[in-house]
């Protein structure tokens, strides 16, 4: 299996790879994906494509019948605009999706996502591929996303980063009893 990243070399071109990228996925995931998110892939123009932050990664298979798209990856305004990744369902639990994410970070250097909690299977991928979740945040339609990330330094913000001891990673903790309960036993508080 090959990854190759694809560029837009003229209009004819991106027309006809966009109109098979978009075939692709709503064969193949257009019932898991946002509306908004198709909406937007739908709108993506060549020009969008050379922009910095952008990637579009096919990962293909060489079959009998010729060559043959297993998966593809396509990254806007890193992550940012659009980060959608489609496998083919024959090739989904052998970590292509996972592999075509780094193939993105490793083109793109940052690379963010959004991801509904409830989507387990993308946020296994993403977490496969070496994402860590930052923040919590509200989508376009109001539902709650996980925003993960992927970057060449530490993207731990700086609050976080003063209330860690390095010097002891394992502090020893203060156990105060309460009995608020009144069912007669005590209850252990750690702080």
């Amino acid at each position: 299996m090959e990854i190759a990243a694809w560029h837009p070399g003229n209009r004819v071109a991106w027309e006809i790879k966009h109109a098979e990228m978009l075939a692709f996925v709503h064969r193949y995931a257009r019932k898991s994906i946002p509306s908004a998110t198709f909406r937007a892939l739908m709108k993506l123009s060549g020009r969008e494509m050379t922009l910095p932050g952008s990637s579009l990664l096919l990962a293909i298979l060489q079959t009998e019948d010729g060559p043959r798209v297993a998966g593809l990856s396509c990254v806007t305004n890193y992550g940012r605009g659009i980060c959608l990744v489609v496998v083919h369902p024959l090739y989904r639990g052998r970590g292509l999706g996972s592999a075509l994410l780094n193939r993105q970070h490793a083109v793109l250097g940052n690379l963010i996502c959004r991801v509904a909690p409830g989507n387990l299977s993308s946020l296994q991928m993403c977490f496969r591929a070496g994402f860590s979740a930052s923040r919590l945040i509200k989508s376009q339609t109001g539902r709650a996303e996980l925003l993960l990330e992927k970057t060449h330094g530490c993207s731990l913000d700086s609050e976080l980063m003063s209330d860690l001891d390095f010097a002891n990673p394992f502090p020893a903790k203060k156990v105060i009893p309460d009995d608020t309960t009144g069912l007669g036993h005590l209850d252990t508080i750690f702080k």
